[in-house]
């Protein structure tokens, strides 16, 4: 029986296996279905928890065989040069394209709209296949796209990033499936129920923060902000800010999660203080369900709304609520309805941080109290363990380390409370007053522009350095940074012995990034940034970049050549040539567009 504190989670072990098994799934080279079925049922006939665990992975397996047909890869044998026929299921809220460099906001005119869809069927010549696959819809024009839910059969291309093959691979991208004509897209079924109440919901928001003013730029992103708080959008962010918040490690933020659901629902409790106590619990559980239709399907957004309706449920019958145990039934609940979201850095993060803050923070704080006030020990413990059990995770994918950042999160979320705050206020003027709204969006500017101050600092300034590193790796850091803070054994020599070998992991996995490319002589490579140009000159430690390639949209800088930089052992650049001023050969370096 796993305990946090007075509480008991006993479900939180068996999700951990579920989760782990659909993960392995995806890296085995075959998958014997009899064989896993019988693991299962002898780790059930076993009766005890290790048999439990046993069965929940051999579960998860299974779970990820059989929806996803694993171990095959669908669309392999797909011509991405000629056209295909799909059927299609919308399964999130539509955004607008970003086009030639422009804030995602500002191509509402004449980009496009883009949704994850689920690929139900798909047919090239005479060849069909049901491909369990996701991927984004892209259609052209300026109109309402087709309701949230409904089911199309569309023709039009397959694509992804062919991913790019630097000394420190970048793996493909996701699928895309681009139609470029609305006469090229049918209507097969119509959304369910819930799915049409969401898609008006959503429409019924958008045309008020439409009404309510156009979406500005410079340091006007009130209303970029509002949309990224509450409805999960963050396209009209710039991308000067996110790499800024990314560099200061308070990224996250901007991830519609568990502080969102809270506040909501601690709102519906304050304002609904004159009612009856179950009938404020329903409320909340009102409140939370309209929340989700309106952002749409995040792991996050779904996990916290999951806790949250199970300690509404749990006080509701008058039994003490587990958080623990709601992550777990969040956990199972997402793998088996989608098994590849453990693939997701999204669901992957969320997860990670909330089993910080519900397992390992605590006893951290408690450690820290001696020494700290007790509000400010609770809070710096629940930063830092949340940044310690998301190290694995983030770090492989990002490939930046921010020591500050658990000091930066505590001004940084209270103030990401109050923003959220102020801009659901602002959201329900415009759907009450569109014209009151936009007279109130010079405060939400001003409520905006400390998110924008990480990208007018320079990035030493936040302690933050580039690393290029294995997961296994970041999984070492991890574990000598947790041996540091949670060792402590009675004996002095067991204690040295402890921080010793804490230490002594880190600096070894920290050992080989730290001396890549050291003693390399004269060299000349290309970089692969798709399409455009990237020539690293270097001579030992001295090394100058002849273009940086691009992309019309995006981070290229971040997601590709950094990390081909750092394969090369490269931390710094002598100089910058830029040989000509296109897209292709510059926006690599750009901090935004």
């Amino acid at each position: 029986m796993f305990r946090i504190g007075r509480y008991e989670a006993p479900m939180l072990l068996p999700a951990a296996a579920l989760a782990g098994g659909s993960l392995v799934a995806f890296h085995l080279a075959s998958i014997l279905l009899p064989l896993w079925i019988a693991l299962a049922v002898l780790g059930l006939a076993l009766r005890r928890p290790s048999g439990v665990w046993i069965a929940c992975f051999s579960l998860g397996v299974l779970t990820a065989a059989v929806r996803l047909g694993l171990p095959e890869r669908p669309l392999t044998g797909v011509d991405l040069d000629r056209p295909v026929e799909a059927l299609v299921r919308i399964e999130g809220h539509w955004v607008p394209d970003a086009q030639d460099g422009r804030n995602a906001r500002d191509a509402r005119t004449g980009g496009g709209w883009s949704a994850p869809a689920r690929l139900l069927r798909l047919k090239q010549d005479i060849a069909v296949t049901q491909p369990p696959v996701d991927l984004s819809v892209h259609l052209p024009g300026s109109e309402d796209p087709p309701p949230y839910g409904s089911t199309l059969r569309v023709r039009g291309y397959l694509s992804r990033s062919a991913g790019f093959a630097n000394r420190t691979a970048v793996p493909p991208g996701p699928w895309r499936l681009h139609v470029k004509s609305r006469l090229l897209l049918t209507a097969e079924e119509p959304p369910g129920l819930l799915a049409a109440l969401s898609g008006r919901l959503r429409r019924r928001v958008d045309r008020a923060y439409a009404a309510a003013g156009p979406e500005r730029r410079g340091g006007r992103q009130g209303e970029s902000l509002a949309r990224a708080l509450v409805l999960g959008d963050v396209s009209g962010l710039p991308l000067a800010w996110t790499r800024g918040l990314r560099v200061a490690g308070v990224y996250h933020l901007m991830s519609v999660s568990g502080v969102h659901v809270a506040l909501v629902a601690g709102a519906v409790w304050l304002l609904a203080g004159w009612l009856p106590r179950g009938v404020r619990l329903t409320l909340m559980l009102g409140v939370i369900t309209v929340y989700v239709l309106l952002v749409g399907p995040f792991p996050a957004l779904i996990r916290s709304a999951v806790m949250g309706f199970l300690a509404a449920l749990a006080l509701l019958v008058e039994r003490p609520p587990s958080p623990a145990n709601g992550l777990a039934w969040a956990v199972i609940l997402l793998v088996l309805d989608s098994p590849e979201v453990v693939l997701a850095v999204g669901f992957q993060l969320t997860v990670a941080a909330t089993v910080a803050i519900l397992v390992v923070a605590p006893p951290l704080a408690e450690r820290w109290r001696t020494r700290l006030h007790p509000w400010l020990a609770a809070a710096l413990a629940a930063s830092a363990a949340a940044e310690l059990l998301t190290l694995p995770w983030a770090l492989p994918r990002f490939y930046t380390v921010a020591p500050l950042a658990p000091l930066v999160n505590l001004p940084a979320v209270p103030w990401t409370g109050l923003a959220l705050g102020a801009s659901l206020l602002w959201t329900f003027a415009a759907l009450i007053s569109p014209s009151f709204a936009a007279h109130l969006l010079p405060v939400l500017d001003a409520v905006a522009q400390p998110f924008s101050w990480p990208s007018r600092t320079p990035p030493a300034a936040w302690l933050s350095f580039p690393l290029l590193i294995s997961p296994a790796a970041a999984w070492g850091i991890s574990c000598g940074f947790a041996l540091l803070l949670f060792a402590r054994p009675e004996r002095r020599w067991l204690r040295r012995a402890s921080a010793a070998a804490g230490v002594g992991l880190i600096a070894g996995c920290l050992w080989f990034p730290a001396m890549a490319g050291r003693g390399r002589g004269a060299e000349l490579a290309m970089l692969d940034v798709g399409q455009g140009d990237a020539i690293l000159l270097r001579d030992g430690g001295h090394a100058i970049l002849i273009d940086g390639g691009g992309w019309d949209h995006g981070d290229l800088g971040g997601h590709v050549l950094l990390p081909a930089l750092l394969g090369e052992g490269i931390r710094s650049l002598d100089a910058v040539v830029m040989t000509h001023p296109d897209h292709d050969g510059c926006c690599g370096f750009l901090p935004g567009l």
